[in-house]
C-alpha cells in the first residue's frame, strides 16, 4: 500500500496552469502586513491592500512550499467575511496578496 497517498491536484489553492500560463484569478499584488512571530511560526495580524487595512479575524489554513532558494508561507484568512490568501516570501521578505477567493 503506497503510504504517500496526498494529491496536491486535490488542494483548493492550487492552480494548474493552462498552455500560456495565465491564472485570472491571482492578484500577486504586493501588501503590507502587520504580523508576530512567535517559536518560529508567522501570525499576520492585519493587511493593508489599496490604502485599506484588512483586519484577519481569522487564519483558516496555512502551508509551505519551497521555490528555488525561497520557502513561501501561504496563509488563507478571513477579513470581513471575505477569504483571502496571502502568502510572505522569507528570501525577500515580501508579503503579497495572492487571491481573494469567492
Amino acid at each position: 500500500m503506497n503510504q504517500n497517498s496526498f494529491s496536491p491536484k486535490a488542494r483548493w489553492d492550487r492552480f494548474e496552469p493552462d498552455k500560456a500560463g495565465f491564472n485570472p484569478d491571482a492578484l500577486n499584488e504586493r501588501i503590507n502586513v502587520l504580523a508576530y512571530f512567535e517559536h518560529a511560526k508567522i501570525f499576520p495580524k492585519s493587511f493593508n491592500w489599496h490604502d485599506k487595512e484588512y483586519t484577519i479575524e481569522k487564519i483558516t489554513y496555512n502551508w509551505q512550499e519551497r521555490v528555488g532558494q525561497a520557502l513561501i508561507n501561504y496563509f488563507s484568512v478571513i477579513c470581513a467575511g471575505q477569504l483571502y490568501q496571502i502568502s510572505f516570501d522569507n528570501f525577500t521578505f515580501r508579503w503579497q496578496l495572492d487571491k481573494i477567493i469567492q
